[in-house]
């Protein structure tokens, strides 16, 4: 199991995000730099400690961890114990109903099915959401469900 912060909260739900950015954002660099402009976005104007999220995967499928797994994120209010953050990259002017298709790719489809594979190895997950399950809000830009990544 994976547990976090002091009251060694088990993780037991994934939660898709998107980025809200464009296609071409960033297009040519890393994906460690990627990471870090979100981590400033989050330190520096929001104030948080951290970047929020525990994963991040660019147009090309490439992931990149965030916070640690073992820390509790700050990806969605209210629900972030016992959960890990997973950000897409992409997504700029989504609606919460859209296809995956139309604002991500297939390589990140298929990092994102391979990244829940290797994280149940190592947890209990009970459940895959979208952001939008939690909040009025359009990301991550499509349905879990309709989309494949639900339990």
């Amino acid at each position: 199991m994976i547990y976090q912060g002091t009251a060694r909260n088990p993780v037991t739900e994934l939660i898709l995000h998107c980025a809200d950015t464009r296609p071409e954002w960033m297009a040519g660099n890393p994906l460690v730099e990627k990471v870090a402009e979100i981590r400033r976005w989050h330190v520096q104007q929001r104030g948080w400690r951290d970047i929020g999220y525990h994963w991040v995967i660019d147009r090309d499928g490439t992931v990149a961890p965030g916070r640690r797994e073992t820390e509790i994120g700050a990806h969605v209010e209210n629900h972030n114990r016992g959960t890990l953050g997973i950000c897409l990259l992409g997504g700029f002017g989504a609606s919460a109903d859209d296809l995956f298709e139309k604002n991500f790719t297939q390589a990140q489809a298929t990092a994102v099915n391979r990244l829940i594979a290797e994280i149940k190895g190592r947890t209990m997950i009970r459940k895959v959401s979208g952001h939008n399950d939690y909040a009025k809000k359009a990301c991550p830009g499509f349905e879990i469900r309709s989309a494949g990544f639900g339990i």
